[in-house]
């Protein structure tokens, strides 16, 4: 019995020490519920950073600083794909338009020694802000193609190797696109992938 205590204990250790925690893919999310902003403008979002949504700020983007976001869906896309692009452009945007505010506009390490250093996200961080991004595009009406998912995770207690997301639904056919800075730095236009093929990546 005490030894699987201590197996038990081990396996909850090591999962605070991994970088992410595992989530739902519903748009009741806890990560969401607790981080996100329930109806993010412009003017008035939070955004999270620190690993885990540890440090969370109130960002208030000027106008001109928001039309240098809606410039990455001109001209307005044909098809699904390209907007996917354009969309993963603003993601991109709009972390260095945050990331000159909060100070997470360096190089991201990805260590799971990282929580609580404010310069630093991990995939929790990324997927809320993500997810806070899209809602604010889809908003303005520059998500034609598309509709913002949920969270959606990857990874088991016997790999250790969470990992989350936010997501994009392609309108007509219902198809699921993962848009992750997670796999890149800050600051760089983060790779769209399907979000089958997402959750078989390393």
């Amino acid at each position: 019995m005490r030894r699987g205590l201590r197996v038990l204990a081990a396996a909850g250790l090591l999962l605070l020490l991994t970088e992410c925690t595992p989530t739902g893919n519903t748009s009741e999310n806890s990560f969401l519920s607790n981080f996100g902003s329930p109806n993010p403008a412009p003017g008035n979002f939070f955004v999270c950073y620190g690993y885990g949504c540890k440090y969370r700020t109130r960002i208030s983007l000027t106008a001109e600083e928001w039309r240098s976001v809606r410039a990455k869906f001109q001209p307005p896309a044909t098809d699904a794909p390209a907007e996917r692009t354009q969309a993963a452009e603003a993601v991109a945007q709009l972390d260095r338009l945050v990331g000159r505010r909060t100070g997470t506009l360096v190089h991201q390490l990805h260590s799971r020694w990282n929580y609580g250093d404010p310069t630093q996200l991990d995939c929790v961080d990324n997927s809320v802000n993500t997810w806070t991004y899209f809602t604010m595009l889809a908003h303005d009406g520059l998500l034609r193609y598309h509709r913002v998912g949920g969270l959606a995770h990857r990874g088991t207690l016997l790999t250790l190797d969470f990992s989350n997301t936010a997501f994009l639904v392609q309108k007509d056919n219902g198809a699921q696109f993962a848009v992750d800075p997670w796999m890149g730095d800050a600051g760089v236009p983060p790779p769209v992938l399907p979000l089958a093929e997402w959750r078989r990546t390393d």
